[in-house]
């Protein structure tokens, strides 16, 4: 039996059926979940993937999806070449490649050519057959791209907060030689996308570690010099009165070109181009002498939902919270509230990190609260970053409000 011949049997009579794209998927999805593991998974290169795309844009949408026809780019190799603007011999290496990683079977006649009426092409079937490791490599690049959004953000509380505890030790003439030293080998923001993940963990991890480390020298000069811890009263009441009226909670006003110590800090840019840190740097003297109002970590965990408060004691470990603790569990919470890097960005911009974090916190806790029931915290964040852009939030009557609540809940 001749090879074509041979060919044109194994096309013809094989009617055990062919692997067909799972309910759901049609060619185009298949063809976008491709492309999007082709580089991790396949170790392909952008010219190889294109070419593997351009083929499999040709044969029906149906044939993917069909038990007894496979799916087959019929054109030879100067038009696939040609459709490409590539050489044939460009072509014929993308083949090889692709050939290699199991995702196309190339059938051709004995001189190499191809021909639909013949059953000899590029064939798909063994990359239909892929789709379920596919699926399970992107649902692995999904959970680690999580997780580095989240160690990202992580890093910039921790950043936030060492930098405005210098700032106020440098204040109070502690020595904190040690703890710049230590920070100024810090990697900058846009390396963080790049760098290995164990070694974005174990930084993540040794930064947190100095931050504590300087906000409890900052806890432990202030009482040193104060004589007494400066936390902030257990009561929110709203900072738009008169001046001289007394304010239960501890406001700070900080100088032109100094940070707003609020005890929170945030976000981490999704990419390079977006640098939270810096923008954030560049917009502290814009928001010089504004009030600022200062929770403690106790308060802010009594504000907190549930939700939170098991993200809180889970890193605490039975110790009263700081504000930093609770900064790094709203963080957390991100993904679980189903609040994507959007929308947290937009109200890090708008809303400065600090409020941004005490609108995350109300948020999460009116999920809770039955006069609002927030079902979508993604859209209830995002319609108060509206409000703050329109300068008609008012973040501590929210927070009072909400303190309330909790109160007559506590009976």
């Amino acid at each position: 039996m001749s090879n074509i011949a041979a060919l044109k049997e194994q096309h013809d009579h094989h009617t055990a059926g062919f692997p067909v794209l799972p309910d759901g998927m049609e060619r185009d999805g298949f063809i976008r979940l491709f492309e999007n593991v082709a580089p991790t998974m396949f170790n392909l290169t952008d010219a190889e993937i294109s070419t593997f795309v351009r083929m499999a844009e040709d044969p029906r949408p149906s044939d993917w999806k069909s038990l007894d026809r496979e799916p087959c780019c019929w054109r030879k190799q100067a038009e696939v070449a040609a459709r490409r603007t590539k050489s044939r011999y460009s072509i014929a290496r993308h083949e090889k490649a692709l050939t290699r990683c199991g995702l196309i079977d190339k059938r051709t006649m004995a001189h190499g050519g191809r021909s639909g009426y013949d059953g000899c092409g590029i064939f798909f079937s063994k990359a239909i057959a892929l789709v379920p490791a596919m699926l399970a490599h992107q649902h692995q690049q999904d959970a680690l791209h999580r997780e580095r959004n989240l160690l990202c953000n992580t890093r910039s509380i921790h950043k936030g907060h060492l930098k405005t505890a210098l700032s106020d030790l440098a204040e109070l003439g502690a020595d904190t030689a040690q703890i710049e030293a230590e920070y100024e080998d810090w990697p900058d923001a846009r390396k963080l996308r790049r760098i290995d993940m164990d070694d974005l963990r174990h930084h993540v991890a040794e930064a947190d570690l100095l931050t504590q480390q300087a906000l409890i020298l900052l806890d432990a000069t202030q009482n040193m010099q104060h004589g007494s811890s400066i936390n902030a009263a257990p009561y929110i009441q709203d900072t738009t009165q008169e001046s001289k009226s007394v304010c239960n909670a501890s406001v700070v006003k900080r100088s032109a070109g100094k940070p707003a110590h609020s005890g929170f800090s945030g976000s981490e840019p999704s990419g390079p181009e977006h640098c939270r840190e810096k923008d954030d740097e560049k917009s502290s003297g814009a928001r010089k002498g504004e009030i600022r109002l200062k929770l403690s970590g106790p308060i802010l965990y009594d504000l907190a939902s549930p939700d939170m408060q098991f993200y809180i004691d889970a890193r605490t470990h039975g110790k009263q919270p700081t504000e930093h603790d609770v900064s790094i569990a709203a963080i957390q919470m991100l993904h679980e509230l189903g609040i994507n890097d959007s929308a947290w960005q937009d109200a890090c911009e708008v809303m400065g990190r600090d409020n941004a974090l005490l609108a995350l916190i109300i948020t999460d806790a009116n999920r809770f609260v039955p006069e609002v029931r927030v079902r979508k915290p993604g859209g209830y964040l995002r319609g108060m970053t509206t409000s703050a852009r329109n300068g008609s939030l008012n973040l501590i009557a929210s927070l009072k409000t909400l303190q309330e609540r909790k109160n007559r809940q506590n009976g």
